[in-house]
């Protein structure tokens, strides 16, 4: 206990010189906040994107086989595509990054790993079915859309539907050659008795809707039936076709509102007649159920030319969409898990400072679920420790000072004692007129003036004890620089060192100085503890600790060893087993030691020797901490 507190003063005595002149400020960490607007906005452009992109291929498919260009549906698929690959290089950046915080030992990787495997295994389930679903439907519609049952009824529904327009065309031509409208036509110039025609022409023909004949001249010059469909004049209506070889007839389909005929313009042979159109009515939309037809046949034509590419391209198409939408269901599950453990990575964060030490800390965030009241609670209990820390400080600082002022006052009392006795001596062999006055004046200034210059060491160890400089760091081969301490007992014939343990390319960031002056202290008491002769060695080791790596640098000497009774209390200033010794110079040594981050501990055995082990940290930003601490 007594050691613990002597260890823990130097820490009181460097605060309270300079606590006055500046206080560190409160460290905060703010990680429990929203999610980051940025990625939230880019998942959703992104994911509007592909569903836009989806809709307007549907729409492209959706206009019909003579609109549908596979370019453009191509262009579509590797748009997607593209994006796939992109949302695939961030997936993996994801991954990479949460393998290399694993390895690291960051705070909540692994559960980081483990929620985001959960949401992984989510998105995997949920996608098998639906994948399986979207094969087995692109097959059956390949099968369906290929079948040659298909394409034959395509083919025999055409074909019929032409043979039914070719006899109404057949029929009309062989109206025009009847011997009934050759008979009625009789030569003059009045034309014939119309009831008796026309119940002779429908009779042949049901759905005869007109006939119109012309004269010579072309005018109009005999009309059966719908007066609508009555022409002025005879005109050349434009052939769609051509009955017989070389033959001057056409037939015509006509639109006459929402209903559709079949006219044959032919000539006549016949002295007054010049040419007949006759007018028939198609059955409602059969005009336009021939043209979609004849598109359709064409765009199956086109499918049997891509017929053994189809499946690959449809499987493109459809996965240039999907693979997207999961990609981005699984940057949502690294976004959520992300977002689920920022709360635990700065509560952890803030425990491991509060371990070390730092109760400044404090999480910034909202109140808002379970994890903010957490946040709320953790920061009222850093707030007490706080508190309770700086009292307890507070308590030990002045306990600490007490101690050290009856310490040096018990030191200063010691060489004030003969000073005082040297002094009463001289003053009555003065009054008493002694003979050997001279003599005793003599040996009574030697007195005073040793032990002035005893007093004189002493306040000069404790100034330089109490005026020790912060560490300068700097990069520092350690065994170059062990070689360069222990050149001062070269000349020392009691003293043999040995450096051969020593990593020559381990490098330390050290204050070259300091550390000089503990190498010295460290190998003057190992000398002045043995003086027939001793031997020193040095060895380093690296070392690992509470997840930090250590040099832990060992002296080891073969002198007669520490006395149990002062083991325990080597550190404490003012303990010393030598005469004359002032009981600092390894409190120094574990005050530079303790400035570098760093331990030093002894192990003796009275006669075998004493190892001091010093672990000194690796990590030159905690030394940097630490330095920050003490300018605070």
């Amino acid at each position: 206990m007594r050691r613990k507190r002597w260890n823990s003063w130097f820490s009181f005595l460097k605060a309270d010189l300079r606590s006055k002149k500046r206080k560190a400020p409160s460290r905060r960490v703010q990680r429990t906040t929203s999610a980051s607007l940025t990625a939230v906005l880019s998942l959703g452009t992104l994911y509007i994107t592909v569903v836009v992109l989806a809709v307007l291929l549907s729409r492209e498919l959706g206009r019909g086989p003579e609109r549908f260009q596979i370019r453009l549906a191509a262009f579509f698929a590797l748009l997607g595509m593209i994006v796939s690959v992109v949302l695939l290089g961030i997936v993996a950046l994801n991954l990479l990054r949460l393998l290399r915080d694993r390895r690291r030992g960051v705070a909540g990787s692994m559960l980081k790993s483990r929620l985001s495997v959960c949401f992984l295994v989510v998105v995997g389930l949920s996608a098998i079915p639906q994948g399986v679903l979207s094969v087995n439907f692109l097959s059956s519609a390949q099968e369906l859309l290929f079948h040659i049952g298909t394409d034959d009824a395509l083919s025999d529904g055409l074909a019929l539907v032409l043979e039914y327009h070719d006899r109404h065309v057949q029929d009309l031509k062989h109206l025009a050659t009847l011997e009934d409208l050759e008979d009625l036509l009789v030569p003059g110039e009045s034309p014939p008795e119309e009831g008796a025609l026309w119940k002779a022409l429908q009779g042949r023909l049901p759905t005869l809707a007109a006939v119109q004949i012309f004269d010579k001249t072309g005018r109009d010059w005999f009309f059966l039936g719908r007066e609508d469909l009555r022409q002025g004049r005879f005109y050349s209506p434009g052939l769609l076709g051509v009955i017989g070889s070389g033959e001057p007839s056409a037939v015509r389909t006509i639109h006459q509102g929402t209903e559709e005929l079949l006219r044959l313009d032919l000539p006549l042979d016949h002295p007054w007649a010049g040419r007949a159109a006759i007018t028939t009515s198609l059955p409602p939309g059969f005009g336009q159920t021939t043209r979609d037809m004849a598109r359709v046949m064409g765009f199956f034509q086109g499918l049997r030319d891509i017929r053994p590419f189809f499946g690959i391209f449809a499987g493109l198409v459809y996965g240039s969409f999907f693979v997207p939408i999961m990609l981005m269901a699984v940057l949502t599950s690294f976004f959520l898990a992300d977002r689920i453990i920022r709360p635990i990575e700065s509560l952890e964060e803030a425990t491991r400072s509060v371990a070390e030490g730092d109760y400044s800390v404090r999480i910034l965030g909202r109140p808002s679920d379970d994890l903010g009241l957490l946040v709320i609670s953790f920061n009222n209990m850093v707030t007490d420790l706080d508190r309770a820390q700086r009292r307890m400080a507070q308590a030990e600082k002045v306990q600490a000072w007490q101690e050290i002022a009856q310490r040096l006052a018990h030191e200063v009392k010691n060489p004030l004692t003969p000073i005082r006795l040297a002094t009463e001596r001289l003053r009555r062999k003065h009054q008493t007129g002694s003979p050997d006055f001279p003599e005793v004046l003599e040996r009574t200034v030697d007195t005073i003036l040793r032990e002035v210059d005893t007093l004189s060491a002493l306040l000069n160890e404790f100034r330089s004890f109490a005026r020790l400089p912060l560490p300068a760091f700097s990069l520092v081969p350690l065994k170059e620089l062990v070689r360069e301490a222990v050149s001062v007992f070269q000349a020392d014939p009691r003293v043999e060192i040995d450096i051969d343990g020593l990593d020559p390319g381990l490098v330390l960031p050290l204050d070259p100085g300091l550390m000089r002056q503990v190498i010295v202290n460290l190998v003057t008491n190992a000398a002045e503890a043995a003086p027939k002769g001793v031997l020193v060695r040095f060895h380093t080791d690296v070392v690992r600790k509470s997840g930090h790596e250590y040099c832990r640098f060992r002296v080891e000497d073969n002198g007669p060893g520490i006395a149990p009774d002062l083991e325990e209390s080597i550190f404490v200033p003012y303990v010393t087993g030598k005469r004359d010794g002032t009981g600092l110079g390894l409190a120094i040594v574990e005050r530079i030691i303790f400035d570098h981050r760093g331990r030093i501990s002894c192990e003796s055995t009275p006669g075998s020797g004493t190892v001091f082990i010093i672990d000194l940290p690796l990590d030159r930003h905690d030394r940097h901490d630490r330095h920050q601490e003490a300018k605070a």
